[in-house]
């Protein structure tokens, strides 16, 4: 039996517990540590566009003159999730 070593993706710490399974039956996880706002999260996403700090690297790319296409294609996600990270970022 081989034991993996999870970490939370936010906070980086180590008390994660399974938290149920998904849908199409992948294993959901929880952040245990007090300070974390981490809700619950996958290890193997089936979406990139779901990853955490994914939206960040969105608005870094675009700061760099990288169109949305460019982006879409090198994240491997859809350009109406560049799209949408956008438009989010630009309201008040």
């Amino acid at each position: 039996m081989v034991m993996i070593a999870v970490k939370c993706p936010m906070c980086k710490g180590t008390k994660v517990s399974q938290n149920g399974k998904t849908k199409a039956g992948i294993q959901r996880y929880i952040c245990k540590e007090k300070m974390c706002s981490m809700k619950s999260f996958l290890l193997d996403y089936t979406y990139n566009g779901a990853k955490y700090g994914i939206e960040a690297q969105i608005i870094a790319m675009t700061a760099n003159a990288s169109g949305i296409s460019d982006i879409s294609r090198v994240l491997k996600v859809s350009e109406t999730k560049v799209s949408k990270t956008l438009k989010k970022q630009n309201q008040p």
